[in-house]
């Protein structure tokens, strides 16, 4: 909850304010669209404003600060949602927190599909990325980078980190094919830079814009000055992490950004447990023989959940495959609790929704995008799932469920029998998987061969 001062501002000088700012002002018929910053500085925002703000009945305004999936920065990917949020009369704050090479500015029909592409990958692309991470490397690392290699090379690590690199190659030219070799390079392009940076830069690169740009709201709007608002996080894959994260950052702000941004509610769909979830054990070794800031300062929900003392909704797929729903219901491998056990807050609920076969539903990673044109079809059947507009999951889920927990105030615990279901299914508990009797047979199968092959050599005196 928030209630800011007003400030007296001269109207006819709030376009040259804004200008000054560095903001531009995109008119909607029922809202406007600020922007500000940049992917590549890492403070890129937009802030869709409603020309006509829904209030409760305390007269609050409503705002939702709305963190995106790793390396889905551009509000391309969330457009549809962002808007169906606006048109509510909710202030939405996008903030793209990771430093990226997507265009700020990209045209409304732009994407990077190329039907007539014929190679397994640009070439030119990977000239590129390799200078440009050379580049990115060699400021300030490359002494470092070099140090811990000679080191490496002493422990017979640098062998086994050329050993992972090339399977890691290997791995990658055995998934990429002419479909889309050229949108996975560009891809990596973006992602590179999120290698070499904090986890906790992101949260803090968030933390900041999200905090600049209600400054401007502000200080351009009176009104809103004056009202006391409640602010709610919505996230998505890493962005639901740093949501379930954003309470622990704040408590460690000694400044007034601890009370000003506190949210309300929190309400997430398929997040990480943690910043190094879904990356591959061998990517892993090689970023800590590099010793990247990605794995050496991981944020864990571990440690932030235990500073969650507000209701808190995870909104799940049962198909999700890169953030699987075992990685929150389940403990993992020794351990007693659950990633979910580790939310402090009393008032907290897991929802999974359910894939359709018959209907062709899936409840994968990417139910909460709207829009992943921007790369092809091909590429993103592997990181998530493909959305060429909202569907079920959408209307009858996760914008119904954030729409409940703002405009209705139900608790994001509370969810389940609210969700105007028509078409999919949720639960809070997963069914139970029915018994692969094949995989079982092949198992009982190698036991009783390996046992016969093991008696054989004993009877016949060879061990």
């Amino acid at each position: 909850m928030v209630k800011s001062m007003p400030l007296k501002i001269d109207i006819p000088q709030q376009d040259d304010l804004l200008k000054n700012r560095g903001w531009e002002c995109e008119e909607k018929p029922n809202y406007k669209v600020y922007q500000s910053g940049s992917h590549i500085n890492s403070n890129f925002i937009q802030v869709y404003v409603p020309n006509h703000p829904y209030r409760d009945e305390k007269g609050k305004t409503k705002a939702v600060i709305y963190m995106h999936g790793f390396a889905l920065c551009m509000p391309k990917f969330y457009e549809q949602h962002l808007e169906e949020l606006v048109e509510k009369g909710y202030y939405v704050l996008f903030p793209g927190f990771q430093k990226s090479n997507y265009p700020d500015n990209p045209d409304s029909d732009e994407n990077i599909s190329d039907k007539k592409q014929t190679e397994l990958v640009n070439w030119s692309e990977v000239i590129k990325f390799i200078r440009d991470t050379s580049k990115h490397i060699s400021k300030g690392r490359l002494r470092s980078v070099l140090r811990k290699i000679i080191v490496a090379a002493f422990k017979v690590r640098l062998f086994l980190a050329i050993s992972l690199i090339i399977g890691l190659i290997s791995v990658t030219y055995y998934f990429v094919d002419h479909r889309y070799g050229k949108h996975l390079i560009k891809l990596i392009r973006t992602v590179r830079y999120s290698l070499f940076q904090s986890p906790s830069t992101w949260i803090d690169n968030a933390i900041k814009t999200t905090d600049n740009a209600w400054e401007m709201l502000c200080q351009n709007d009176s009104q809103l000055a004056e009202a006391e608002t409640d602010f709610y996080l919505f996230g998505h894959s890493l962005g639901g992490l740093l949501a379930l994260s954003w309470i622990s950052y704040l408590k460690q702000d000694n400044t007034q950004l601890n009370k000003k941004f506190y949210p309300q509610q929190i309400l997430v769909a398929d997040p990480a447990p943690n910043t190094i979830s879904g990356i591959p054990k061998t990517v892993t070794l090689v970023l800590q023989l590099l010793n990247s800031r990605l794995i050496r300062r991981a944020i864990d929900i571990k440690k932030t959940g235990l500073d969650i003392d507000v209701p808190v909704a995870i909104l799940h797929g049962d198909n999700d495959k890169l953030v699987k729903p075992a990685a929150w219901d389940k403990p993992g491998f020794c351990r007693k609790k659950s990633n979910f056990d580790y939310i402090a807050s009393a008032d907290k609920k897991i929802y999974f929704s359910l894939s359709d076969k018959q209907e062709n539903l899936s409840a994968f990673h990417n139910q909460a995008v709207t829009d992943t044109t921007y790369f092809s079809d091909a590429l993103f059947k592997k990181f998530g799932g493909v959305k060429h507009g909202e569907n079920a999951y959408n209307h009858e889920y996760i914008w119904s469920g954030l729409d409940l927990v703002i405009k209705e105030s139900v608790k994001a615990s509370e969810l389940l029998d609210k969700f105007p279901l028509k078409t999919i299914k949720v639960v809070d508990k997963l069914p139970k998987k029915a018994l692969n009797i094949k995989l079982i047979l092949i198992a009982v199968l190698s036991v009783m061969g390996l046992a016969g092959l093991g008696y054989f050599l004993w009877s016949q005196g060879i061990i």
